[in-house]
């Protein structure tokens, strides 16, 4: 296949031109998408390369398996506060702002349970929705 090569002047006619300008652009298209491809594998072989090492090093850093740990450490050295008995309310203060204040106490108990469990800050999650079994 013997390459020859085109110039364009102007006696060159618009087809001429045309073919000239779609093989320009083809051309730096391929170039473009073959040097994202490029990028593309580099980024996926160091995001690989790094979770591996992340990994690794919290296994050593926790030197546990992948079972879930309880956290029975106190949070605070002091005494923890005082639990006050529940009271026996009449049946006409079960309105809807009285749920709402049980609801918020239950989602504090609900992330609190999370927090201890999972060993992570109670800032870390929320507790977007619960239900109730009766």
């Amino acid at each position: 296949m013997m390459l020859t090569q085109t110039i364009i002047n102007e006696n060159s006619t618009v087809l001429d031109k045309l073919t000239l300008g779609g093989e320009t652009l083809l051309l730096g298209m391929i170039a473009i998408f073959a040097i994202l491809f490029i990028i593309y594998l580099v980024i996926k072989v160091l995001g690989m390369t790094l979770n591996k090492e992340s990994k690794s090093e919290n296994k050593k850093a926790n030197n546990v398996d992948n079972t879930p740990v309880i956290n029975t450490k106190p949070v605070h050295k002091s005494a923890p506060a005082p639990v006050a008995a529940p009271s026996k309310q009449p049946a006409a203060e079960t309105s809807s702002a009285a749920n709402t204040v049980n609801d918020g106490e239950l989602i504090a108990v609900i992330a609190a349970a999370i927090s201890a469990c999972s060993g992570e800050p109670v800032t870390k999650f929320r507790v977007v929705s619960f239900k109730h079994i009766k």
